[in-house]
């Protein structure tokens, strides 16, 4: 019998307070019956923002209890059911009007008709959103719940047969206005400017203290962003600092890999994603797929979580990278090229290299535009230094290697399986000072704007930005040359 991994806890997350009771049960019941069966990472977001505390200064018509927490957040992988629990919370609230149990738990005679409005990155994915909420609304045994639904454009909105309504708002500073609303859900929040808080948090104020309501919330529930994304990187900052106080009015929940993870590792992957191998969830060979696909900042935000500063994106460090710039020791006449072609085939590298002792200066040999003149120029330099160049035998510049030969040029052809190994020789010589260059802008700005994407358990360096990493590339099969003895080390003079 396969036993089942069991889904990774939140890495940072507001611990449940089992003092308190919880409304989270009665979401995942509304889930169940949309046909939606929790994952843990989603009962766990409904039981822990869905607490209730006693009102400091109840008044006639007010609730005893009401929601602790007034903001609730939650950070979590692409694909892991956030539209899942985003329907069955908004729904939740919409028919808390017909749980006389509830109203009965938060000391009211019956709770009002309630107010849901939905946001995502722009108008016309809010819509989006919010229809398909509604189709899975109306495809289960709570179709019934709905009363009407009006589609004019920018006005859009559903009404239950209890009185409550659902609508999309528009994410500008006028979509919400004249709004008074329970409960507003902020999807991909990544996306928003701080503003968007402004504008649509005070439609909650009344609501909040309302008499024979339980109390407003505001959520937002997205992948990480990037530096850009001012209300997301806000919640996620004053989430986490309310970790460390247990009275704290808002929670948050976050599934997102440790900073010191390897974000290839599938290891790190498990240890992140709530429903990775789960049942319903993600499977091992999708994130293999997704892994090699995306350049590696887009797949640690979209799966992982995690948000690399634009100043900490850049593979090699700058200082590490500048401090290689040397003028003493210059490559020996024992050497090696590389070649390398950019993907799109409108530029090309070809590099040098040697071995002076434990050192291996490069140097670039020529780097431009077009490739007329590739051919020619690889044959008078291999010819001139007597040196062999290393193809990538899978690579843009394969094409070359039979005109090289026929032309009594030895070519090295790196297969590959081996242009990761050739990557990680590289990163692995340059961390620990062994490589030498002569500070070409070329070179420079490809090691600028390398990142890495996943080869299996491994790496190989990304071709697929907008940066020409072509000299990086070839600079790598060099290193590869060298390090694995294809050519003969000269001792250093």
């Amino acid at each position: 019998m396969v036993m089942q991994r069991v889904a990774p806890p939140p890495r940072l997350g507001t611990a449940r307070n089992t003092d308190r009771a919880t409304l989270g049960p009665y979401i995942a019941e509304i889930g169940s019956a949309l046909g939606i069966e929790f994952h843990p990472w989603q009962s766990l977001l409904s039981d822990v923002s869905m607490e209730l505390i006693p009102r400091s200064e109840p008044v006639e018509g007010q609730s005893l209890y009401r929601l602790n927490h007034q903001y609730a957040g939650a950070l979590v992988g692409r694909q892991s059911g956030k539209t899942a629990w985003s329907v069955a919370r908004i729904l939740a609230q919409c028919q808390l009007t017909e749980h006389r149990e509830i109203a009965e738990q938060c000391g009211l005679p019956y709770i009002k008709s309630q107010h849901v409005a939905y946001t995502a990155q722009s108008r016309t994915v809010a819509v989006q959103k919010w229809l398909e909420h509604l189709d899975i609304i109306d495809n289960s045994s709570l179709g019934r719940c709905i009363k009407t639904v009006r589609m004019a454009t920018g006005r859009e909105i559903c009404t239950f047969t209890n009185g409550s309504t659902y609508r999309p708002v528009t994410p500008n500073k006028t979509g919400a206005r004249g709004l008074t609303l329970d409960l507003a859900i902020i999807d991909e929040a990544l996306a928003h400017p701080m503003w968007l808080l402004q504008v649509l948090r005070p439609t909650m104020a009344q609501r909040d203290s309302a008499e024979l309501c339980i109390g407003a919330q505001f959520v937002v529930i997205s992948n990480a962003g990037d530096e850009d994304s001012e209300l997301l990187n806000r919640m996620q900052e004053l989430g986490i600092e309310s970790l460390s106080n247990p009275e704290a009015k808002r929670c948050w929940l976050e599934w997102s890999m440790h900073p010191e993870a390897d974000p290839l590792s599938e290891t790190t992957w498990l240890d992140t994603m709530p429903t990775l191998e789960q049942p319903n969830g993600i499977s091992l060979d999708f994130m293999r797929m997704e892994a090699e696909t995306l350049r590696l900042d887009q797949f640690m935000r979209e799966y992982l979580c995690h948000r690399i500063a634009k100043s900490r994106e850049q593979l090699i460090p700058a200082d590490r990278w500048m401090e290689a710039y040397r003028t003493d020791i210059t490559i020996p006449a024992d050497l090696v090229l590389a070649l390398d072609i950019s993907m799109d085939r409108q530029r090309a590298s070809l590099m040098a290299a040697g071995a002076v002792g434990s050192y291996i200066p490069l140097e670039v040999i020529d780097g431009r535009e077009g490739l007329d003149w590739v051919l020619e120029r690889c044959v008078q330099v291999a010819q001139r230094w007597l040196a062999p160049i290393v193809i990538d035998a899978g690579g843009p510049a394969a094409s070359l290697i039979a005109p090289l030969e026929a032309l009594h040029v030895t070519v090295i052809p790196i297969a590959t399986r081996e242009v990761s190994n050739a990557a990680a020789m590289f990163y692995d010589a340059v961390l620990a000072k062994r490589i030498c260059h002569m500070n070409d802008y070329r070179l420079n700005d490809a090691v600028t704007g390398a990142s890495k994407r996943a080869v299996g358990e491994r790496w190989a360096f990304d071709r697929r930005g907008h940066i020409d990493i072509s000299p990086l590339v070839a600079a790598s099969f060099a290193v590869w040359a060298i390090e694995t003895g294809q050519i003969q080390k000269p001792g250093i003079f």
